[in-house]
């Protein structure tokens, strides 16, 4: 998969102006010819406070709830994870931003659940809609012991499931577009995870599904929507139904995105060969073994409470506008702990201004650690790094920046094909704890996919085999 990488890469000159068929742009909600829209309520989110629930991991909030999930909980769920925040009407329809961030606001994620002994929720599968809110509802049957056969692993009461429709990103960013669905559905489990632990219901992620068999399950026809990832949560049901059951119902077309709909048969291969026909454990991950005698610089530990997890999602936006302050050792303690509690197939390395505690230079964060490893100082490499991200001159002006990278080669080594699929989606989850964190310290925060990657993976202090997937600013 690693190839797809190489083969997507921006280099100088090699950027050709190509111009949007606006009339065909696809549309960022999804319907069903044959489900009508059932109406949610909008409800109140509750209290919790982000750095209570992002400092831990696997996220958790107090005790796990034993009780069986209520219809009001899961709606919050739904609404704080994927839930427009800013709302406008466009062509007579509600849309808007949304909790979850998206390259180009194009939105390829969906977002579904299956529901076994929930509260006031007949037992099926849902779809989510932003729109509304609502949720269709696919599939009467309790679909615990099913879904945990595509999954592996235990059935559980609710199960959600992240999918991508490529064309929505297709159409603007063409073959480097599976790159920002991943990145995107990264965003959306970061969600989805904290506020389950939040409604105390632990959640527990798995990227290595068995593929077809999830997408019969999901009622996925072709190819046009790929599942990505899965989260299961709020306890084991005490009756999961059956694990081989009918297939769903055959009458669920989705109606189009646009007059006319693409595909990338390159991206779909390189999917192809990723898919799983059984699913397996997911990964342990292992972090950097440190020589002996090497300095590192020990950040401070979290601090508890903060902005409250609701407020901290529905307030996020994507900022561009930094005034070059420094930030301290505690800040970036409290920022890097929030983004990194755990070890991951991705690893940040931190380009600090010169007004930073750290110092000016490139650092490698050690999560487990939690310390700074100084790389690369003594020189402002912030410039460097807007130049590299298409020239976005703004990024120069943040407090600090953080590469997100792999070593793709020893991650295929370690799990396979699958290893990509891992890589970018944990380093979409750790920009939107980055965004998070940053709304909760009063930062402002900008997420940026599209580079020079060689030239960004050359800056002072990145290793040899580093690939960078994805850039923050910050400040």
């Amino acid at each position: 998969m690693r190839q797809y990488h190489e083969e997507t890469i921006y280099q100088r000159g090699s950027l050709l102006g190509h111009s949007l068929d606006w009339g065909n742009r696809p549309i960022t909600v999804k319907n069903y010819k044959n489900r009508s829209l059932i109406p949610i309520a909008a409800e109140a989110s509750i209290a919790g406070g982000f750095f209570d629930v992002a400092t831990s991991w696997p996220p958790r909030y107090g005790k796990a709830s034993k009780a069986a999930p209520h219809a009001t909980g899961l709606c919050q769920v739904l609404q704080m994870s994927a839930g427009i925040t800013s709302p406008r009407w466009e062509d007579g329809r509600l849309l808007g931003l949304r909790a979850n961030p998206s390259a180009g606001a194009l939105y390829p994620c969906e977002l579904y659940v299956a529901a076994s002994e929930v509260q006031g929720v007949a037992d099926g599968l849902y779809h989510y809609s932003p729109e509304g809110p609502g949720w269709h509802f696919l599939w009467e049957e309790n679909l615990a012991a099913f879904a945990a056969t595509a999954l592996g692993g235990r059935p559980a009461r609710l199960t959600f499931f992240i999918t991508s429709l490529l064309w929505r990103s297709l159409w603007k960013y063409g073959s480097r577009a599976y790159r920002y669905c991943l990145l995107d559905a990264g965003h959306l489990l970061a969600n989805l995870e904290l506020a389950l632990a939040l409604h105390g219901w632990q959640p527990r992620t798995t990227a290595n599904f068995a593929d077809n068999a999830l997408s019969v399950l999901l009622s996925l026809a072709d190819q046009s929507e790929l599942p990505l990832v899965a989260v299961r949560a709020g306890g084991a049901p005490g009756e999961p139904g059956a694990s081989d059951i009918d297939l769903p119902p055959l009458d669920l077309q989705m109606q189009p995105l646009s007059r006319r709909e693409g595909r990338d048969f390159a991206v779909l291969n390189f999917h192809q060969q990723s898919q799983l026909a059984k699913p397996k454990a997911e990964p342990v991950w292992q972090g950097i073994t440190l020589k002996a005698g090497v300095r590192s610089i020990d950040l401070p530990k979290p601090a508890p409470g903060g902005l409250p997890l609701a407020r901290a999602m529905s307030s996020r936006r994507s900022q561009r506008v930094f005034a070059g302050k420094g930030l301290s050792l505690r800040q970036l303690g409290q920022l890097l702990s929030c983004m990194m509690p755990m070890s991951s197939p991705v690893m940040a390395t931190v380009v600090c201004g010169a007004n930073c505690e750290a110092g000016a230079g490139t650092h490698l964060y050690l999560p487990v650690r939690h310390q700074l490893l100084p790389r690369s100082l003594g020189q402002d490499w912030r410039g460097v790094v807007a130049e590299a991200c298409l020239s976005q001159n703004f990024m120069a002006k943040a407090s600090a920046q953080i590469i997100l990278w792999a070593d793709l080669a020893a991650l295929e080594e370690q799990v396979g094909n699958r290893a990509y699929r891992q890589a970018m989606l944990a380093a979409g989850r750790v920009g939107q704890r980055c965004y998070l964190a940053c709304q909760a310290l009063g930062l402002n925060c900008c997420g940026i996919g599209a580079f020079y990657d060689e030239d960004l993976a050359a800056i002072n202090g990145m290793p040899e085999r580093a690939q960078p997937l994805y850039v923050l600013a910050l400040g």
